[in-house]
């Protein structure tokens, strides 16, 4: 049966989001989604995807998508327009989900008070790629959990046609683990490398990597560590907690079913050169509160104190506030 579903929702990145869906497109579970958001670091977008699930294969799907997003980075005051056409397959196999993604974006760099190293990158660029994604997750809770892992590793080459030519590896893992006395011990670990294949196209910045604010290493701004504006060619990152509830009964006010308390040790570095990737890492420790917002999103309210950093790092010694679904 063919039937309409819509939905109005603020995402973790305090992006608003209205989303429509058509069902049952022609009787064998095809469906057509449409999107649109406005936000902070996505100022607006639009995103067509027609799926179709392959009846044969148990959690496959074949997917084409369309989108039309401008994606604001205020740390380097510079806007990307992208232009996306990706056909997507998804198939379950090694213990997770794999996505095997065939991509073409046109962007457009601009900006008004942007440095001038990005200013040399405004302009027009085209990038078609290969993607692989893998995500094995068996945790008990997506945003606060207390046992299992998470895996989630990106692969990417780029340079089949138009001025970027890459290979992109990134990932990202976690593992939980029960310790004693309530409390849980959380270990997650980040690292990405850059390279590029062709030396007469440049790395664009969109591609880089950035580091450091309350999702990443704690007790700097957003995209503090580091290469700073201009981001990075590899990164690593890790974060070692201690988190619990809260010490009273759950029933008071209903407060300790989604409040957690939290100790937090983080390391991580950012860097244009691969040479010099664990060169002074960065180091900060803290303190803080996590309160579980239904199940979309968490909010993270910290006391951070970086204790080893770099003069053109950007530090945040003291209050600290986030909201989103991962952090390190």
């Amino acid at each position: 049966k063919q039937w309409y579903q819509r939905r109005v929702a603020i995402t973790a990145g305090g992006s608003f989001v209205v989303y429509g869906k058509l069902r049952n497109l022609f009787g064998r579970l095809e469906s057509l989604s449409v999107n649109y958001t406005k936000g902070t670091k996505i100022s607006d977008g639009c995103d067509i995807t027609f799926n179709k699930p392959i009846l044969s294969k148990k959690n496959s799907s074949f997917k084409v998508a369309l989108s039309k997003e401008n994606v604001l980075n205020r740390t380097g005051s510079f806007t990307s327009s992208d232009c996306k056409s990706n056909i997507l397959y998804q198939l379950n196999m090694l213990g997770g989900t794999n996505l095997f993604e065939a991509g073409a974006l046109w962007q457009q760099i601009h900006g008004t008070n942007a440095p001038i190293k990005i200013r040399e990158e405004f302009g027009h660029h085209m990038k078609c790629s290969a993607r692989h994604t893998y995500i094995r997750d068996t945790r008990n809770d997506m945003l606060v959990a207390t046992q299992g892992s998470r895996i989630h590793l990106v692969t990417e080459l780029a340079g089949f046609m138009g001025d970027v030519h890459h290979v992109k590896v990134n990932t990202e893992t976690q593992f939980n683990a029960p310790l004693f006395m309530g409390f849980t011990g959380t270990l997650s670990l980040r690292g990405g490398i850059l390279h590029r294949t062709s030396a007469e196209n440049r790395t664009w910045i969109t591609d880089k990597f950035f580091c450091g604010g309350p999702g990443s290493v704690r007790g700097f701004f957003a995209d503090g560590v580091g290469a700073g504006q201009c981001g990075g060619i590899a990164h690593w990152g890790a974060g070692l907690s201690l988190t619990r509830k809260l010490p009273y009964s759950p029933h008071i006010w209903g407060l300790g079913r989604f409040m957690r308390l939290h100790s937090f040790v983080n390391a991580g570095s950012l860097v244009s050169d691969r040479n010099d990737l664990f060169k002074n890492p960065r180091v900060s420790v803290g303190s803080g509160l996590i309160i579980k917002v239904g199940n979309a999103m968490k909010m993270e309210i910290n006391y951070a104190v970086p204790i080893k950093y770099q003069p053109s790092d950007v530090v945040n010694h003291g209050l600290q506030f986030g909201i989103g679904v991962n952090f390190m």
